[in-house]
């Protein structure tokens, strides 16, 4: 591994590994050994906490880009110059290890592993990150940059590797090299995105299908709170345990041993059982059924074209997050009631696993500068912090760029 932390030898690190790509390009362009890829983040537009409960979701990819441009360098490493953390980084791919110190390069590594170990022939390659996706936000650069990763590789080395199976090495990635147990949404959204639509995303198999998303005079506004969270030690762990309780508590108190998941119970089998199990468990039982008929409610609005229904579903999911999955903060609360006093705005709601991060909210391209300034002011008098903003509308999956 090879890390420079002097910004002057960055510099020249970085003017390095740019006139090699400049100078390969020059010479090479018409053999195409040049590669440029271009990968989204996403948002979730609804369906929070039912991915490990087998249900559905209504993500996008956004019109926030991981930017990549990459040639093979006839070696056994890896280097990387990355804009937003102007780090310059090399390691061997005889020798992929997880480094602590450098948290950034993992993402790159784990990909890289997972065509190492599938037994994909590649070889040593170079690169440049840059960006306008915001990092820590909650709108997915850690998916934006494995799948631009896994384009990239698939780019250079001609590797014919099928969508989905991309999806699997990026999450496999991410949850057995990273670390960080996250479940199919952002890899999926980052790689299926299609330009004004949603994904329909069944997480049973995961199944999707595009449903038309054009938001016409309207664009998708998503807030960050500023307020960090580590899911690691928040109770997200502990919500997922309570989800697995009421399905064994289903299945003992009705000897119906077919039931798998909560996506499989509806709400009158769920009143069957409720004066039998705590009152706690039923709401996060609640949340979840009724998370999944919203997702339903919005896929159809989204068919005939009906914006408008889709804030009265926004408001009625971060009710249902902040009352029954009780996973909703007082600055998250207090961004959702306060941008939904605003003219323009359809409604809003967390986006995420909550705990922190962000929410999510559909608004009106004209009042857009009025709701930050607005937002932005009392935010920032509320809580001695300022809020991000990111506007974005629907986005195509990560792609190769031809110039």
């Amino acid at each position: 591994m090879e890390k420079i932390f002097n910004s002057e030898t960055e510099n020249k690190q970085k003017q390095l590994l740019l006139d090699k790509l400049i100078n390969s390009k020059e010479k090479l362009i018409a053999n195409n050994n040049i590669v440029n890829i271009l990968s989204p983040g996403r948002a979730n537009i609804i369906g929070e906490h039912t991915d490990y409960n087998m249900g559905f979701s209504l993500p996008i990819a956004i019109d926030k880009y991981k930017f990549l441009t990459g040639i093979k360098n006839n070696s056994d490493f890896v280097e990387i110059y990355d804009s937003s953390f102007k780090e310059y980084y090399k390691f061997s791919l005889s020798n992929i290890s997880f480094d602590s110190k450098v948290k950034w390069s993992n993402y790159i590594k784990g990909v890289v592993h997972e065509y190492l170990i599938h037994n994909h022939k590649i070889s040593g390659f170079s690169f440049i990150i840059d960006s306008n996706l915001s990092i820590g936000s909650g709108v997915s650069s850690s998916a934006a940059i494995e799948v631009g990763v896994a384009k990239l590789v698939e780019q250079l080395f001609d590797l014919n590797i099928k969508p989905i199976d991309t999806v699997k090495y990026c999450n496999s990635a991410e949850n057995n090299f990273v670390g960080v147990k996250c479940g199919y949404l952002d890899q999926i959204s980052v790689v299926f995105g299609k330009k004004d639509c949603a994904i329909f995303l069944d997480f049973k198999d995961l199944s999707h299908n595009y449903i038309p998303f054009n938001l016409k005079d309207y664009l998708v506004l998503i807030i960050d709170s500023k307020e960090k969270r580590n899911l690691s030690t928040t109770e997200y762990n502990k919500r997922r345990e309570e989800c697995s309780e009421v399905v064994e508590m289903y299945k003992n108190l009705t000897g119906d041993k077919s039931i798998n998941n909560l996506s499989e119970i509806n709400f009158n089998m769920l009143k069957n059982i409720k004066v039998k199990i705590p009152e706690k468990l039923y709401r996060r039982a609640k949340h979840v059924i009724s998370e999944n008929i919203r997702v339903l409610e919005a896929r159809e609005a989204l068919v005939k074209g009906n914006i408008k229904e889709i804030g009265i579903i926004l408001n009625k999911s971060h009710k249902s997050l902040r009352d029954d999955y009780e996973v909703s903060t007082e600055r998250l609360d207090y961004l959702v009631d306060e941008i939904n006093r605003i003219e323009g705005v359809l409604g809003a709601r967390l986006m995420g696993a909550g705990f922190g991060g962000n929410i999510i909210s559909i608004v009106k391209d004209t009042e857009l500068d009025n709701i930050i300034n607005i937002i932005g002011e009392k935010y920032i008098n509320k809580f001695n912090d300022a809020a991000d903003f990111i506007c974005c509308k629907p986005s195509d999956g990560a792609k190769k760029m031809i110039f």
